[in-house]
C-alpha cells in the first residue's frame, strides 16, 4: 500500500505542527504528504524539519475543505494508491498508517479503511465525549451505507480512501460548506465500496472554537442537502430519523443565535417526521414562551469535561 497524506489548513493553525510530527512520526512512512495552504491571506510556512519532507501546495484563493483535498488529491505522486486524510488541527498515533495497511491487506476487497476516534478539546484533554463507532472488521456497502447515513460515525482523519475508487466518484463535493465528507462516503458505498472498521488506528479529533464543525447551524443545513441527495438509497424509516436528527439540531443552533420562531419551526418540522420524546416537547414549549425560550441554546455545541 502505497499510503499519499492530505493536510489542508487556511491560515495560522496553532495545532499544525503537532499534527505534521503525528503524520511523519508514522512508524510506516507516507509515500507522499502534501499540505493545501487553501487561500490563506500570509502563506503558511512549515519548519525546516517539515518543509524537508512536506510538500506544500498554495492556492490562490481560499476554496474550501472539499475544494482544498480534491487539489491535495491531485498533486499527490502517480505511485500513491491510497489517500489518507488528516485535518490541521488533529492528531494520528504512531501506528495509524500501519494499521491501515494491514487492514488493507486482509480485506482487499474494501475501499474505504477507517480507524477509531477520541475526542480532545484545545488543551488536548480529551473533552469526554463519545464518538460513534463501527464494529472492527469488514462491513458490506449495501448493509453498512444506511448506518454511515444516519450517524455518520466516520472521521475524516481516521478515513483511508483507495484513490482509484476516490477518482472514480469524483473526489469531494466543492459546493459543500460542511458534510463533504459524509456526502463522499455515501457515494463510495453506493458505487458498492465496502468498508472496513480498522483496530489499532485512532486520531484525537479536536474541537474547538474556530473548527469548522462549531458552527452547528451551518453542519445541520449542509447534512439536510446531503440526505436529501442520498434519500433513495435508504430506507424510509432511516430517512426520517436523520431528517428529524438534524432539524433539531437546527433549532438549537437558530436559538442560540436568537431566532426562535426559525428554531420553533424546526422543531415542528422534526416532529412531523419522528414523535418527539419528552425533553424535546418540553423544548418546543419553551421556544412558544418569551420569557423562558432564552434558556434554549444556552449550552455549548458539544458537551465539555
Amino acid at each position: 500500500m502505497q499510503i499519499g497524506v492530505v493536510v489542508a489548513v487556511r491560515g495560522f493553525s496553532p495545532y499544525l505542527v503537532q499534527t505534521l510530527d503525528a503524520v511523519l512520526g508514522q512508524t510506516l512512512p507516507a509515500t507522499d504528504v502534501v499540505l493545501v495552504d487553501d487561500g490563506s491571506r500570509l502563506p503558511v510556512v512549515l519548519r525546516p524539519e517539515h518543509a524537508a519532507r512536506v510538500r506544500v501546495l498554495r492556492l490562490d484563493r481560499p476554496t474550501g475543505p472539499g475544494a482544498a483535498r480534491n487539489a491535495g488529491i491531485a498533486a499527490l505522486r502517480d505511485e500513491v494508491d491510497h489517500v489518507a486524510f488528516c485535518d490541521h488541527d488533529d492528531v494520528w498515533g504512531p501506528g495509524h498508517l500501519a494499521a491501515h495497511a494491514r487492514a488493507g491487506a486482509r480485506h482487499p476487497s474494501a475501499a474505504i479503511l477507517s480507524g477509531d476516534t477520541e475526542i480532545i478539546g484545545a488543551d488536548d484533554r480529551p473533552t469526554g465525549e463519545a464518538w460513534r463507532s463501527l464494529h472492527h472488521g469488514l462491513h458490506r456497502s449495501d448493509l453498512v451505507l444506511p448506518l454511515i447515513y444516519e450517524l455518520h460515525p466516520l472521521c475524516t482523519s481516521a478515513t483511508v480512501v483507495r484513490r482509484a475508487e476516490l477518482e472514480a466518484v469524483g473526489g469531494f463535493d466543492e459546493s459543500l460548506p460542511q458534510a463533504e465528507d459524509l456526502d463522499l462516503w455515501l457515494r463510495l458505498l453506493e458505487s458498492g465500496s465496502d468498508l472496513v472498521s480498522v483496530l489499532g488506528a485512532t486520531v484525537r479529533y479536536r474541537r474547538h472554537a474556530a473548527g469548522l464543525t462549531h458552527d452547528v447551524g451551518t453542519l445541520a443545513e449542509a447534512l439536510h442537502r446531503v440526505h436529501v441527495a442520498h434519500a433513495d438509497h435508504v430506507p424510509d424509516r432511516v430517512v426520517r430519523r436523520a431528517g428529524a436528527g438534524h432539524l433539531r439540531a437546527l433549532a438549537t443552533a437558530l436559538a442560540r443565535a436568537g431566532d426562535y420562531g426559525g428554531a420553533l419551526e424546526a422543531m415542528e418540522r422534526a416532529a412531523d417526521q419522528l414523535p418527539p420524546t419528552p425533553v424535546e416537547r418540553v423544548k418546543t414549549v419553551l421556544l412558544r414562551l418569551p420569557a423562558l425560550r432564552g434558556c434554549i441554546g444556552r449550552r455549548a455545541p458539544y458537551p465539555g469535561r
